[in-house]
């Protein structure tokens, strides 16, 4: 064969080669694009003179900017969310540039759609009385429901209006007031009815969903004995509280991205769970128990309860933030959690778990002005105070005078002692205030200490109060001054157990 016919097949056939490689590889690159995931919120709004918009997630009781839309540069009445990845399911919030709300906007099944409006006024515009959506159910059913829910609304306030107007007239017609209140009543009730309604029927999408966890659990009549007596007068809260999660589909992690979990959450943990640290382990356990299969919602719930409860004001609720270090972080429940960020959970949980209400105070020997060893367990009487403070310290020197006064008038009434604790190492500037100000009580000071009280008492700063029972037990913390009698008085009369 002639070597020019060779080196042509060659050539020809290596050419086919590479076509048919780079036609696959072309290929392959058009079908990886057709799988990837493509977001895409188009949305009209004609007259809107805003030049930029916002698309924020809501969680907590924080809204998260999830995207920044800019008009298009040929139609400013036109703005796209476009992303390359599927945009989480949830309920999203639509800001104008002044980030004031809009409109809310649902993503559910449905994540590239269109949203249309007819000429809007610039000065008030009103999205949601004459929206349009394209491959939208959610957001059509969920614009009907609020639509809906304004309808009733107006009525009410209506009649509202109209009763306040006859009642406060010279010459009120009973009859038409009595009709205005009927007529409201059942009004409200249509209301209530069109919700529950419209909740069941939708249970299976996500704004179903956020609408049936707005509605509460209807409790049963208590049962009662032949004589018609209550068996359990407590019975209608015990069954609230058991069963107020029933309408919340807790399998679903985008319930955490509508507007209405947090406030439910938080309600449950301030109105209806009780305050005491035993109630709210035993209720943060049983919802957590819930929520077990649901990565995102236990994640959710654990960061909620550990952060609401190590920022309380209530003394004694630190007992629930070490309860949820040892019993979730500390046995590798939460892997989200950074390893740095752990590790001082842990370490803090430490340092306070001594120090929860209930605990026997670590045992302090320090020396008093004297040079005496003294011990904040030696006083015999049935409280003991534990005042740390420092000379320079401007609440401690405003207070002092005070705490002279409750202490001279009431020590032996309530029958208390205080062992105050010095801060101050300058020990010659600290007896020479002690005796300036005249503290009768015990006094300690220095460096000279079996334990370094500002670790085992996790003190930073002055001041701060521990209140110790005759038994050492702690059982108030870091309370002022101003609060010291009436929480021994509180505690001394059985008004108060902590």
């Amino acid at each position: 064969m002639n070597l020019n016919k060779i080196y042509t097949a060659c050539f020809l056939s290596l050419f086919v080669l590479l076509s048919l490689g780079a036609t696959a590889q072309k290929k392959e690159k058009k079908e990886k694009k057709e799988k990837k995931a493509v977001s895409e919120i188009k949305m009209i709004f004609p007259g809107l003179e805003d030049t930029v918009l916002y698309l924020a997630s809501y969680y907590a009781d924080m809204n998260l900017v999830y995207d920044t839309l800019y008009p298009l540069p040929h139609d400013p009445s036109v703005f796209v969310s476009r992303k390359d990845t599927l945009i989480p399911r949830g309920i999203y919030l639509l800001g104008n540039q002044n980030k004031v709300k809009l409109m809310d906007i649902v993503v559910d099944s449905s994540h590239s759609f269109t949203i249309e409006t007819n000429k809007l006024n610039p000065a008030k515009p009103d999205i949601p009385s004459n929206v349009r959506f394209v491959n939208s159910p959610e957001n059509e059913t969920a614009n009907t429901f609020f639509l809906t829910m304004s309808s009733f609304q107006r009525k009410i306030f209506g009649l509202n209006n109209s009763l306040k107007t006859e009642e406060s007239s010279q010459t009120p017609d009973m009859a038409l007031i009595e009709q205005y209140k009927t007529n409201r009543r059942l009004c409200q009730d249509s209301m209530r009815m069109y919700m529950r309604d419209f909740a069941d029927e939708n249970r299976h999408t996500l704004f179903g969903k956020a609408q049936l966890l707005m509605h509460e659990v209807e409790i049963p009549e208590p049962p009662r004995r032949e004589d018609g007596s209550l068996v359990d007068s407590n019975f209608a809260y015990y069954y609230y509280i058991n069963h107020y999660w029933d309408n919340a589909d807790l399998t679903d992690p985008a319930l955490i991205a509508t507007p209405v979990f947090y406030p439910r959450l938080t309600k449950y943990f301030e109105d209806v769970v009780p305050p005491l640290v035993d109630s709210i382990t035993k209720y943060a356990d049983l919802l957590l128990n819930k929520v077990k299969d649901t990565p995102e919602l236990f994640k959710y719930i654990v960061w909620y309860i550990t952060n609401k409860y190590e920022r309380s004001q209530y003394v004694a609720h630190d007992a629930v933030f070490v309860h949820m270090v040892e019993n979730y972080y500390g046995k590798g429940l939460c892997p989200w959690t950074d390893e740095a960020v752990l590790e001082r959970m842990i370490n803090r949980a430490t340092q306070l778990n001594p120090l929860l209400i209930g605990k026997t105070a670590p045992e302090l020997y320090m020396i008093d002005t004297n040079g005496r060893i003294r011990s904040n367990y030696e006083s015999p009487r049935k409280y003991t105070v534990m005042w740390f403070w420092d000379v320079n310290c401007g609440i401690c020197k405003t207070s002092s005078p005070k705490l002279v006064e409750f202490y001279n008038r009431a020590k032996d009434s309530l029958d208390f002692e205080i062992y105050a604790i010095c801060i101050t190492p300058d020990m010659e500037k600290w007896k020479q205030t002690v005796r300036e100000r005249e503290f009768p009580w015990i006094n300690v000071g220095g460096n000279q200490m079996n334990i370094d009280y500002r670790i085992a008492y996790d003190i930073s700063s002055a001041p701060v109060i521990y209140v110790l029972d005759n038994e050492k037990k702690i059982i108030a913390k870091k309370i002022s001054s101003d609060e010291l009698e009436s929480v021994l008085r509180s505690y001394d009369e059985g008004r108060v157990r902590y």
